[in-house]
């Protein structure tokens, strides 16, 4: 056991507090306790005394001088406070007649996850450290003290707890480094890890209400802090939580939140039952069901409900990183909001909806919503939402992703494939289909079996090297509820497609964003004569009628290219690419017999070459 720092970690309004007022209460008089005079309250991010111990001014300092700053000041604070003045034991020390016996140890609050950092500026160095007491409390109650003393509804306590909420802003200007909290789950996982370089102690809230004497005895004895059953229980006695929180009315509390009135409410183990709707529950469970069961949580959601609503919950989050203008600057789109002209002065007609000419292509949407793409670099959006949609977090970002990004590649003289591509091993794959053949669903069902999706939907094919490739960029992914429902996704966690009823938007995981060679191209189809899902190799004009319908996006390709210029970009692509076709039967066919098919492409499933 070396050194004298025991660190004091929880993810914030679990209990830390209490802890402390604990430790403190046994150096105290059961009387002469106050809420105010609680130990050990200073986090390890605030650097500002470093003028004091050191004579520098952090505000003077790079980042990374700053983290080596707050590494000095912990490392050589086991005998003097942060500013040099000396520190008195925390509780009581009874070292007997055993010289080799250490000092009694100084508790030190903190709410950030454990890391470690460049040599020299290690966040919790383990010089002078002697270990770690982790205070976990069950999410579910943490939600409900989060949200008041945050000043934020439950709903978004939930979001920030699993999704990384926290103080994660660095700033020498205010004298501070980072604290970063991490999810609950991460902030758990990151002290509970066995590669911590110190002994870790998990203590759970719960376990402190049912009988904090057992609970912290065997605790104090490993870190070195010592005291008997009896001083303990009254040191216990006299932090109860009602008498916390008659010294807070009292002489309030330095610590409460400026967003809250009142920083002790309940204490209570298990009030979530009372304060969160069964949707809450699941939404906790589903961010944070792994861990919880691993430190004896009950769950009351299944297995199965937590996957389906944790994998929409993810989705949301990545999509909200966004805003649904938003496309990647290689693609070279500038995307505007307003009017777009009813008429374009000399266009083609080929479509009702569609006016043409050689550098504009304007299409109309049946729900009043427009779009105009010129140049092959600018992209105008006129919106015409519904009521619904305005009063919803409906996805706006299809247009863009799909008609927007299609109509531009086109106009810069590229095809479209109308197809989703996946990364299946080292191999790429475009798997093609018409509208509701479930090239989404079968994309997404990779993806799920641990292929990276790469984009889908709209599959922009370049030519190089005698190959056709593809450069991904994020797009969501547009489910319908079977299809949500056959792949465990949380149909209802999704937002819906603004002005496309019946449709959600899933957004993965953002691709790579580098050129990829398409080694195949599978269309999926259903035939009437099919007795089972069978993969069949394409000769010839075969290829060529294969494609045709999946690169033509409805008749614009040939508008938009020509009729000389889109036909020769289609041989190109038949001719530098492999051509598949997997035929189902009309029913009595899988999902999985699909996928089965497409992962063993060089041995055709039930079929035969043609």
């Amino acid at each position: 056991m070396s050194g004298q720092t025991v660190w004091l970690a929880s993810y914030p309004k679990s209990g830390n507090t209490w802890m402390r007022a604990i430790v403190t209460a046994l150096g105290e008089h059961p009387h002469l306790f106050a809420v105010n005079q609680l130990d050990s309250g200073a986090q390890p991010f605030g650097v500002g005394h470093a003028l004091t111990r050191f004579g520098l001014d952090p505000r003077w300092l790079t980042r990374p001088e700053v983290d080596r700053v707050r590494t000095a000041l912990i490392s050589g604070s086991d005998s003097t406070d942060d500013f040099g003045r000396p520190l008195p034991d925390a509780g009581i020390d009874r070292r007997g007649d055993d010289d080799s016996a250490v000092g009694a140890p100084r508790l030190r609050k903190t709410h950030e996850r454990y890391r470690t950092g460049a040599p020299g500026a290690d966040p919790f160095p383990q010089v002078g450290t002697r270990a770690d007491i982790l205070v976990v409390r069950d999410p579910r109650d943490v939600a409900c003290s989060y949200a008041p003393f945050f000043g934020v509804d439950l709903d978004k306590a939930i979001e920030a707890m699993g999704s990384g909420g926290g103080d994660n802003k660095a700033s020498p200007a205010q004298s501070r480094t980072a604290q970063p909290w991490g999810t609950w789950s991460e902030h758990t996982a990151s002290w509970s890890d066995p590669n911590v370089p110190f002994d870790v102690h998990v203590v759970r809230f719960e376990d402190l209400r049912r009988d904090a004497v057992a609970t912290l005895a065997p605790v104090f004895a490993a870190i070195g802090l010592q005291c008997t059953d009896e001083e303990l229980a009254t040191a216990v006695d006299s932090v109860r939580f009602e008498r916390l929180q008659e010294s807070e009315r009292q002489s309030g509390f330095r610590e409460v939140s400026p967003k809250t009135d009142q920083f002790f409410r309940s204490g209570r183990a298990g009030g979530w039952r009372d304060e969160l709707t069964g949707a809450q529950e699941a939404a906790i469970e589903s961010d944070h069901g792994d861990m919880m069961q691993h430190l004896g949580y009950e769950l009351v959601t299944s297995h199965a409900q937590r996957l389906a609503l944790g994998q929409s919950r993810a989705s949301q989050r990545r999509r909200s990183t966004r805003r649904w203008s938003d496309l990647p600057a290689w693609l070279g789109l500038e995307v505007t909001e307003g009017p777009v002209p009813a008429e374009l002065v000399g266009a083609d007609r080929p479509r009702t909806w569609l006016q043409a000419t050689a550098t504009a292509t304007r299409v109309q949407f049946g729900d009043g919503n427009a779009l105009l793409v010129e140049d092959g670099t600018k992209v105008t959006v006129q919106w015409n939402l519904t009521a619904e949609d305005s009063d919803t977090s409906a996805d706006l970002s299809w247009l863009v992703q799909g008609w927007a990004v299609t109509l531009a590649s086109m106009q810069r003289g590229n095809l479209s494939l109308h197809a989703s591509t996946v990364r299946i091993g080292g191999e790429v794959v475009a798997i093609a289909g018409q509208q509701g053949a479930g090239k989404s669903t079968t994309s997404m069902a990779l993806r799920r079996r641990g292929h990276e999706l790469l984009v889908d939907d709209t599959t922009i094919i370049d030519f190089a090297d005698g190959a056709a490739w593809v450069t991904p960029y994020p797009r969501n992914v547009h489910l319908l509820p079977d299809a949500a429902a056959a792949l465990g996704v949380d149909f209802d966690a999704l937002a819906p497609l603004a002005g496309r009823l019946g449709k959600v938007a899933f957004t993965p995981e953002d691709p790579p964003p580098h050129p990829h060679r398409i080694d195949r191209i599978v269309v999926l189809t259903t035939t009437a004569d099919a007795e089972h899902v069978s993969l069949h190799e394409l000769r010839g004009a075969q290829r060529l009628e294969a494609l045709t319908a999946h690169v033509s996006r409805r008749g614009l390709a040939p508008v938009i290219l020509g009729p000389t210029g889109f036909f020769e970009r289609l041989a190109r692509l038949a001719g530098s690419t492999r051509i598949q076709m997997i035929k189902r039967p009309p029913d009595q066919w899988t999902l999985d017999d699909v996928l089965d098919a497409i992962e063993g492409g060089n041995t055709p499933v039930g079929g035969h070459d043609t």
